[in-house]
């Protein structure tokens, strides 16, 4: 039903809101008729489909008989106070601005513009047995695909908005009576502390719920795929949607999400042991191999049986530095090989960055800079790199990479073992909302996956 403002006070705030918002290209004013009557429209055209927008209205407000019933308007109206400072949020929000005579005024839930992708199968992610529907940018349609694949009444949807110079609106999800209350409690409190810093960004994200700025391992777990967000729902963790973003992310991470995924309830559970298992070696290979390659190298040869030994020096035979720049240089080559693959266009990347990685190898060893077993071992350290559960987790592993290295060339093997004790110590000083990182479970309990 339409609400009712002073004349000379609903005239003034036209005014300043055509004053506020005439440096923006979109923002128009138009006179529109809806069943006889004449209003004055303030709307961002790049946001509300007015045509159809006022078809609806018009068939609201009419009923059979062709009778006024203003009353029906009252199922697209938005409660809004009448101030300037509310009806210029509601314009950048998309809504409908109405002024009529004599002070009427509404503010209407329009028809969006079709700024939106539909449901698509997910990009950076490959789902086994599992639904292929993966989040989009629009929020309301990325809570749609989670209540559709989780019908339960113990799912709690709190939606709100943070910023100050740009509202950014984002949907806090959790299941009631499975997530710790004092994992909840953590994440409203940072959220309504921070609701005035601006969020844009992941980074952004992770600031306002107060996580540290420095840390080797990432504190949430993204993912773009609606089934995998609903197992970390049932796991205890609580989920963020940020609108215009296609990713959720699930909070707090902890140490088994470094090898496990939610989807792995998928398999058989010998499966589900097997792969974590592999995931486990792979993690443990990633870290190490390069360190440990230094080491029986260079530092600590007595290691090996003599005949291994004479073997891997025979490998470094007319190779001109000490294997820790050897080692430093093909790691190098590594890292530009896997930010070309992922950087190039999807058609012709894996193929230039597989031929040049080939042709690279083969040169670098035929010209005595490198010798054949690094190639070996930093290829299998790469490959058990990207056997972990995300591109995050393997980012942390593959930086923490160099610091084993460098401390293995100085220390030998007492250095490799510090520097494992050292990330283990590491991780139990980690504690994000509330959790400790070292935790098999959100829950408080052994995880049900």
């Amino acid at each position: 039903m339409l609400q009712y403002l002073d004349q000379d006070y609903a005239q003034s705030l036209e005014s300043e809101l055509q004053e506020r918002l005439h440096q923006r290209a979109d923002f128009l004013c138009k006179h529109v008729v809806i069943a006889g009557e004449k209003f004055k429209g303030y709307y961002l055209r790049t946001l509300v489909n007015l045509p159809v927008t006022l078809s609806i209205l018009n068939q609201i407000v009419m009923d059979k008989n062709n009778d006024l019933k203003w009353d029906a308007l009252h199922s697209m109206e938005v409660d809004a106070s009448g101030s300037l400072n509310a009806l210029f949020d509601y314009v950048l929000k998309g809504k409908l601005i109405l002024f009529g005579q004599e002070g009427f005024f509404a503010i209407i839930e329009p028809e969006g513009a079709e700024l939106s992708r539909a449901v698509m199968s997910p990009n950076s992610e490959n789902p086994l047995q599992s639904a292929f529907d993966a989040f989009t940018e629009d929020l309301d349609t990325n809570i749609g695909l989670i209540q559709k694949k989780m019908i339960s009444d113990q799912l709690v949807i709190e939606t709100r908005s943070v910023g100050n110079r740009a509202l950014k609106k984002i949907a806090m999800v959790y299941l009631k009576g499975t997530t710790l209350p004092e994992v909840i409690e953590s994440v409203k409190k940072k959220l309504d502390e921070n609701a005035h810093l601006e969020l844009s960004t992941v980074r952004d994200l992770t600031r306002i719920l107060g996580h540290p700025k420095l840390t080797l391992i990432p504190t949430y777990i993204s993912s773009e795929l609606p089934e995998e967000t609903v197992q970390n729902l049932l796991n205890g963790k609580v989920v963020i949607l940020m609108d215009q973003f296609s990713f959720a992310f699930a909070f707090p991470a902890i140490v088994s999400d470094l090898w496990s995924t939610t989807l792995d309830v998928q398999y058989p559970l010998l499966f589900q042991v097997f792969l974590r298992a592999i995931r486990g070696a792979s993690l443990l290979l990633s870290v190490t191999l390069p360190g440990l390659y230094v080491v029986l190298n260079s530092v600590n040869p007595e290691l090996l049986r003599i005949q291994l030994a004479i073997t891997v020096a025979k490998s470094r035979e007319g190779v001109p530095y000490p294997s820790l720049i050897e080692a430093l240089l093909v790691l190098l080559l590594l890292e530009m090989i896997i930010e070309a693959t992922i950087r190039l266009p999807k058609n012709i990347g894996p193929t230039i960055t597989m031929i040049g990685g080939i042709l690279l190898g083969q040169a670098i060893v035929q010209a005595k800079l490198v010798s054949n077993l690094l190639i070996i071992i930093l290829v299998a350290s790469a490959i058990s790199n990207f056997a972990l559960t995300s591109y995050m987790n393997a980012v942390g592993v593959r930086l923490y990479k160099y610091v084993v290295l460098v401390v293995s060339s100085i220390f030998g093997i007492w250095g490799l073992e510090a520097a494992l004790v050292w990330v283990i110590l590491y991780f139990a000083s980690l504690t994000t909302c509330a959790v400790p990182y070292l935790s098999w479970s959100v829950k408080g309990r052994m995880a049900d996956e």
